[in-house]
């Protein structure tokens, strides 16, 4: 079987290069890997801005690798999934000729068209999958479009839960498979309760934008320690690089926090896993319903390892202890005391994160989701 899979945009946004773009480790690759372990001939499409004209690269172990140049931006002044080249990766796919196609995000303005062309022309069936976010029904007006192509999918593959109400009104609900994502090498991501201190950890891209809606905000962070230093002493540990790597070394230093902060820069994610077995807490700026183990991978990441999981959350009206996580107040002067109360009793914290660990060694690995991937295209290949 020959299977294209789609990630459209590029990566202003991260800062990475084309060569840390395919080198380092992403989930668009980790898919590669699956289908490879199925004995399938995988492709991966995907853009990256420093280009003029397609590259292919054959990566062992992995798959076909297509990088696209970026045609043109729609809508403007976007600093994300407004990217285009339908001449592009149109005229690949019939090169290519694929058995199935995947496409990683369905919030990429990309996808309102392509969507339906290749159902047109290549006739060929479609899965896609939401990675990353869940937007209000405000912001979702412009990605209206996109939500509607979602009834020409075969099947949507979704780990955070309140999409759930989006395919209900859509009527594409018996479409939609819920998934872990990313998921978690459960030999590589376990406890050491050996290495354990009373660090703050962050594990994650640096983006330039302070507050970046519907993804992490890790600068704001720096606003609620500052704060938190009155009650404790903590140490932060930012795990990461990104756009924004000078601009946090500058906030820190302005916020006279320096001393509390240490920037580790990129690490591989072979490495990761000892951060998280050492760390006390591990902070996800992100504004989420519930800490429930499927959604976001240091999220998954810090529970394999029984840390404990801090997250903004989404409405003021949520309790304060989620399934396995804790959810902090957006409001930055309520946040910090909130944080300050979890590490007064990091100890009794364990065994609320033991029980997010044994959740995600059960349900959030990458065997588990290698698993649901096949059976659904297989079953979508001999309809």
């Amino acid at each position: 079987m020959r299977i294209v899979t789609m990630l459209l945009h590029d990566e202003r946004f991260s800062g990475w290069s084309l060569e840390e773009k395919l080198s380092r480790f992403h989930f668009s690759k980790q898919y590669l890997e699956f289908c490879r372990s199925f004995g399938w001939e995988p492709y991966l499409y995907c853009f990256h801005e420093s280009l003029d004209e397609k590259k292919v690269y054959d990566i062992k172990g992995l798959g076909v690798v297509k990088v696209f140049p970026v045609s043109f931006r729609v809508p403007p002044f976007m600093g994300f999934g407004n990217d285009h080249n339908p001449k592009g990766i149109l005229n690949e796919l019939k090169k290519d000729e694929p058995d199935l196609i995947h496409f990683h995000n369905y919030y990429l303005f990309s996808f309102s068209y392509l969507v339906p062309l290749i159902k047109k022309r290549l006739n060929c069936p479609l899965t896609t999958q939401l990675h990353g976010y869940h937007q209000n029904w405000l912001r979702r007006v412009p990605y209206l479009s996109c939500l509607i192509q979602l009834k020409l999918i075969d099947a949507i593959f979704y780990s955070y839960e309140p999409e759930v109400a989006v395919y209900r009104k859509l009527g594409v609900l018996e479409k939609a498979v819920k998934i872990p994502m990313p998921s978690v090498d459960p030999q590589l991501f376990k406890p050491d309760r050996r290495r354990k201190n009373g660090n703050l950890l962050y594990v994650g891209r640096l983006p330039e934008r302070l507050d970046a809606y519907a993804d992490k905000s890790p600068a704001l962070i720096f606003f609620i320690l500052k704060k938190l230093l009155r009650f404790t002493d903590v140490k932060l540990i930012m795990v990461g690089d990104g756009t924004g790597f000078s601009y946090y070394r500058t906030l820190v230093s302005n916020l006279g926090i320096e001393d509390n902060v240490e920037f580790t820069g990129y690490i591989p994610h072979s490495e990761i896993a000892r951060f998280y077995q050492e760390a006390g807490l591990t902070f996800v700026p992100l504004k989420v319903y519930d800490v429930d183990g499927f959604f976001d991978g240091s999220i998954q990441e810090s529970l394999a390892c029984e840390t404990p999981v801090a997250c903004f959350k989404s409405s003021l009206n949520t309790s304060f202890e989620g399934t396995f996580g804790f959810l902090l107040s957006p409001i930055l002067d309520r946040a910090p005391e909130e944080l300050s109360k979890i590490f007064d009793d990091l100890d009794a914290h364990y065994d609320f994160a033991k029980k997010g660990a044994a959740f995600v060694h059960t349900y959030c690995t990458e065997e588990r989701l290698k698993g649901i991937l096949r059976n659904k295209w297989e079953g979508i290949l001999k309809r």
